[in-house]
């Protein structure tokens, strides 16, 4: 079998696992969307924490934090979120035993709750010493707190 045989063989594999997983999941993935043009039309944000309590959650700055480090830009990326490459490993080590060894994923939620703690140890800094600061470490006003919760905004202003 030639090395280009291969390859194909190879590709048709791994696409046949996207498919699968397509079917399987996909629905998943339309809810997200709706959630996404929904929230941004109405709140012009997506985080639900944020746009509840009008605090950043551990993971504000993430995708934008993912992008910079796609784009060579490591030092803006940790200072959006310092976890943002931890997250990316684990999606290309899911990704390559799911599709190009067609294994199971074995070990994502251990490694999935350790990158959680880091992230939350990460905010109680990022809180601590840089909040109310740039973004995406900003408080966001007109939450829905502040809507249901008379003096909520003033109240949290006070703290900071």
């Amino acid at each position: 079998m030639s090395l280009a045989e291969l390859i194909l063989k190879k590709v048709k594999e791994i696409c046949k696992r996207i498919v699968t997983d397509l079917k399987k999941y996909g629905w998943i993935f339309i809810l997200i969307l709706i959630y996404y043009f929904s929230m941004h039309a109405v709140f012009h944000a997506f985080c639900p924490v944020v746009i509840i309590t009008g605090f950043p959650c551990p993971g504000c700055g993430m995708v934008r934090a993912m992008l910079l480090l796609f784009a060579g830009e490591i030092n803006r990326s940790i200072l959006l979120n310092p976890s943002a490459a931890g997250w990316i490993l684990l999606a290309f080590w899911g990704l390559y035993r799911r599709y190009w060894l067609g294994k199971k994923i074995t070990g994502l939620k251990q490694t999935g709750v350790v990158l959680i703690c880091i992230m939350i140890i990460i905010y109680g800094f990022r809180i601590a010493i840089s909040f109310p600061g740039r973004p995406p470490m900003t408080f966001r006003y007109n939450n829905l707190l502040d809507m249901i919760v008379p003096g909520y905004t003033q109240w949290v202003t006070s703290l900071f």
